[in-house]
């Protein structure tokens, strides 16, 4: 027991007290002895010279034959077979050997159990428990076993069944402790499922109002072309739902700057091709779209985020922010949305791309990939293109399609990496790889000012030929 829950069980305070001292408790739990004796006092206990009493105790003590003052009168009793006859004064009880025994072994020892447990377990008033022990004259320390037992059983035997009565009281203690954890994790599980029900009806609740307003962009759609070319669109590194303040860092940055800067890439992609035919769009979310992880606004490691939102009103802004985008794509040709988990957000996109998932499962223009895994891979034609987060694999990465597609890889002629996590622009061939880290359309924050690190905010994206590999970048600036 800690000291809140100490300080409030009278009974086990003064059980503590008068085994121990109050000074003892006092230095367990690392307060004043004064603390210690108020609440001892409070709980209407005071010390006799020998031990700390209560006043209903010592009122029963005097009606037992305590009397504080004068010569004590031990309480009387007579031996009647196979129960005992007890009294003391103008009170008298009968109990039957049997039960005294319990009550002894429960009192005295190591594990023994305080007065009010021993008259609820045995249903016996509490001034008959203090008469029986007055009279037998037994205390915590004494022997579990009456004297009839010491003298009729060799000390073997009652070493024996001293050890049984322990063994059985540790497996009740561990089956107590069992249920009390079975019950915490229950209250726990309920807590989780409250909590799991708010974020069902909050989120509801948002859509419900969100799917009343919103109208699906009409844009020109070629149905089924045979172009030969693929269009990928990959804003990587958003980070909705951080906050950057411009006297601190040079600009501001929040949830809806970085919506407006997202939808500014999708529209700005979409009116350079409008002239252009394709046979599908490749569109990868991820690579930290979410900046925090968790309900306190920590990264999937545990790293303590500036944000501007809370959780849920980032998750569902941010899903808002991907279906306007992928109706729109999905009007120029079928939409194949992957992701790519991020240091940021490696749970958060996972729980975006089920909820894409649910959204368009009858949708026959969009595909949404939900697959774990941390590395994907796309094939068209002669082009080979994986795409990673990059923040794990280093030079590992120039090696990993060769292994982990090698089919595609002696298929293909043009083969890509595309990451990010470092939001600028790199670019590096090795091992017949091209290694491309994408820049990012996110603001600097605190952290990234401290360090002295810079980037001009932009996108890139990417028309793919057959035949022929890359065939253009289109660079989407941020003014």
């Amino acid at each position: 027991m800690n000291w809140h829950e100490i300080k409030r069980d009278p009974e086990a305070l003064s059980e503590l007290a008068n085994r121990e001292s109050a000074a003892y408790i006092s230095q367990k739990f690392d307060k004043d002895e004064s603390t210690v004796r108020y609440w001892l006092d409070k709980h209407d206990y005071s010390y006799n010279g020998h031990r700390w009493v209560s006043a209903k105790d010592e009122k029963e003590q005097k009606m037992a034959g305590e009397v504080e003052g004068e010569e004590e009168r031990k309480p009387d009793k007579e031996d009647l077979g196979d129960y005992w006859l007890i009294w003391s004064g103008d009170r008298n009880f009968e109990i039957s050997k049997e039960k005294y025994r319990a009550i002894r072994r429960d009192y005295c020892g190591k594990d023994y159990l305080t007065i009010n447990q021993i008259c609820r377990k045995h249903t016996i008033p509490r001034w008959k428990l203090i008469i029986l022990k007055n009279a037998f004259g037994f205390t915590h320390d004494d022997t579990p076993f009456t004297d009839t037992e010491i003298m009729s059983n060799e000390p073997e035997e009652l070493a024996e069944k001293e050890l049984q009565r322990r063994k059985d009281q540790y497996f009740k203690k561990l089956r107590e402790k069992e249920i009390d954890n079975a019950f915490k994790e229950l209250n726990k599980y309920r807590k989780q499922e409250y909590r799991l029900q708010k974020i069902h009806d909050a989120v509801t609740a948002y859509f419900d109002d969100y799917l009343e307003s919103y109208k699906t962009p009409k844009l020109p759609r070629h149905e089924n072309v045979n172009s030969g070319q693929m269009l990928e669109v990959a804003p990587v590194d958003l980070h909705l739902g951080k906050l950057c303040w411009a006297p601190e860092t040079g600009e501001n940055f929040d949830r809806n700057i970085a919506e407006e800067r997202f939808m500014h890439v999708i529209d700005d992609v979409l009116s350079r091709v409008r002239d252009k035919e394709f046979e599908k769009i490749l569109f990868v979310v991820g690579n930290d779209f979410l900046h925090f992880d968790d309900i306190d606004g920590h990264t999937t490691k545990g790293t303590k985020q500036d944000t501007d939102s809370r959780w849920q009103k980032m998750f569902a802004v941010g899903v808002e922010l991907l279906t306007r985008s992928i109706d729109k794509l999905a009007q120029v040709a079928d939409c194949d949305v992957l992701m790519c988990p991020g240091n940021h957000d490696q749970q958060t996109s996972y729980y975006v791309m089920m909820f894409l998932s649910a959204y368009y499962q009858l949708s026959t223009a969009v595909s949404v990939d939900t697959s774990p895994q941390e590395r994907k891979y796309r094939e068209f034609g002669k082009c080979l293109i994986g795409f990673s987060h990059m923040d794990e694999e280093r030079n590992r990465i120039y090696g990993n399609m060769q292994q982990e597609r090698p089919k595609a890889w002696g298929r293909t002629k043009y083969r890509e990496w595309h990451g990010a996590h470092i939001h600028k622009e790199k670019v590096d061939e090795k091992h017949g790889v091209v290694v491309r880290n994408l820049s990012s359309v996110t603001g600097r924050d605190s952290w990234h000012y401290k360090k002295g690190y810079f980037h001009l905010p932009r996108a890139q994206s990417f028309i793919w030929d057959k035949e022929r590999g890359l065939r253009n970048i289109l660079v989407t600036t941020i003014d």
